[in-house]
Formats: structure tokens, sequence, C-alpha cells
């Protein structure tokens, strides 16, 4: 097996190796339990159902006949984006937790091939 990443910087086949299987233990993917797949199924829930009320309320403004009505409906349709809003900033905000944790989980490894080869390097002199 390699020892040595290459002059591109890299990781080598040992170290990739070991991270695929420390990621692997992790269980980055999760499962049922996992509270970033909940968190973003609720954000998506959120938006969708954001949007919905937003489109009903803005057809039953469309539709209204009294300006009582116009006027809240166009509150329930502000409420609507509000809740959209909210549920794409939870969306995104828990899609970005999993994909940052892998990238973190990363960096720790390529950070520690460095300072072996630093150690090493030194080692030599």
């Amino acid at each position: 097996m390699e020892t040595q990443s290459g002059s591109d910087g890299t990781m080598s086949a040992e170290r990739l190796a070991r991270f695929e299987e420390e990621v692997g233990k992790l269980k980055v993917t999760g499962g049922a339990a996992n509270p970033e797949r909940l968190g973003s199924a609720w954000g998506a829930g959120l938006t969708v159902f954001g949007l919905v009320v937003a489109f009903i309320s803005w057809w039953s403004a469309y539709n209204a006949g009294n300006f009582e009505s116009i006027h809240r409906s166009a509150i329930f349709a502000l409420i609507g984006v509000g809740v959209a809003m909210v549920g794409m900033i939870v969306w995104i905000r828990n899609s970005m937790t999993r994909y940052l944790r892998y990238w973190i989980i990363r960096i720790v490894y390529e950070q520690r091939e460095q300072t072996d080869r630093l150690i090493e390097a030194l080692r030599e002199r």
C-alpha cells in the first residue's frame, strides 16, 4: 500500500480506507432517528404548507368582494410566505449540517496525514 501522499496533496490509499471506515462507523447518512434528516423533512413540509396557504389566501383575496376579506386574505398570505421562509431556512440548515459534517471529518484526516508527513520529514533529518 502507498504510505506517502502524492504531490497534489491527496490522501494515501491506506489513510483513505481508514477515512471511509470511520465515516461508515459514524453513520453520517443516518437512519430514522437522524435529526438532520427529520429536520430536512420538516423544513420541506413547512415550505410546501406555507406556499399552499399563501396561494389559497391569494386566490381568496383575488375573488373577494369586500375590502375586509381582501385584507384578511392578504394577512394569511403573508403568514403563509413567512412559514414557507422558515421551512426553507430549516431545510437549508439541516442539509448543510449533514454536508459539512462529512467535510470536517475529511479535513481532520487530511491534517493527520500532513502531520505524519511532517514528523517523518523531521525524523529523517
